[in-house]
């Protein structure tokens, strides 16, 4: 059987009225030879049967072992020449494939291309409807969410695919995003594409979510400040030289990164004891969110 151009990878955890209506949306509207897979992380069994029965490759898991796990799942088994990593409350409007494909082999060193979006949790990729305007983001500053990723399935195996240590969901992205950008390729927004996303409908659902996220953005930033060679997968196509450089570029994100959310965490800590001084916290996030910005507009020149 020829090549497929595309995989698409989603991830389900329950939610089945929003993984039928994404599925129904990729069936009328993608342009290119595709198939399906559909990572169930241990929904109800009539909703993992409902599933199962949408996808034309399905892997079943018996718990939910967390989003990024399932995208590495589908990843393992993808046949496509490129990957779509798909979150299941998305709806795709006509022949956003072609475009999004066209997009990426259009630009030199392409590692990511990802469609606007209605919502994200990050707001560098959200818009009202579709623009003829295709952007190149600035490595590690505008950090758009994950919600469609499109990526050359050979680099993102190359890249460890996604990182598992952050648990059942957040963060995931952004270091997926820092990978990239640590390996000299681009992320680039095609605004032509526009995907309705719903947001949050699966993690809103996850026990603890706040402090899920609130732990693994910690977990990120402090894994990037301290990120040296032997932590960040580095593809043949980048020379040591210019990985090493864009590293320093993540460390420096990094560590404001870490400073501006233990300053947002303290001051988060004495809104919620108001019998703390609040004045100092407040002073301290703003001033360290006008050192990020200096910092980061120093090095990108």
């Amino acid at each position: 059987m020829a090549q497929v151009r595309l995989s698409i990878v989603i991830p389900a955890w329950n939610q089945i009225t929003h993984t039928r209506a994404c599925v129904t949306s990729l069936r009328e509207n993608t342009d290119v030879s595709y198939e399906l897979i559909i990572v169930d992380n241990g929904s109800d069994p009539e909703e993992a049967k409902s599933a199962a029965a949408l996808a034309d490759e399905f892997i079943g898991n018996k718990e939910n072992l967390g989003f990024a796990r399932a995208m590495n799942q589908g990843l393992a088994i993808a046949a496509g020449e490129f990957i779509a990593f798909v979150n299941n409350d998305t709806e795709f409007p006509t022949a956003w494939a072609s475009k999004l494909i066209s997009t990426f082999q259009s630009f030199p060193s392409p590692g990511i291309v990802l469609p606007a979006v209605s919502a994200a949790g990050n707001q560098a990729s959200v818009r009202t409807g579709p623009a003829e305007r295709v952007t190149v983001f600035d490595p590690f500053t505008a950090i758009p969410s994950g919600v469609v990723y499109l990526m050359d399935r050979t680099i993102a195996t190359d890249l460890g695919g996604w990182n598992e240590q952050y648990g059942v969901a957040s963060s995931e992205d952004l270091d997926l995003l820092f990978t990239v950008w640590s390996n000299g390729l681009s992320v680039i927004l095609d605004e032509r594409v526009f995907v309705t996303h719903a947001s949050a409908v699966t993690a809103a659902k996850l026990p603890g979510r706040h402090s899920i996220y609130t732990a693994n953005r910690l977990a990120f930033a402090k894994r990037w400040a301290r990120a040296g060679a032997d932590d960040v997968p580095r593809i043949a196509a980048c020379p040591p030289g210019d990985f090493d450089s864009n590293l320093q570029k993540a460390r420096i994100a990094g560590t404001w990164m870490l400073r501006w959310f233990e300053a947002k965490d303290e001051l988060a800590a004495a809104i919620a004891h108001p019998e703390r001084p609040t004045t100092r916290m407040v002073a301290v996030q703003h001033e360290q969110a006008g050192i990020f910005r200096r910092l980061l507009n120093r090095w990108r020149g």
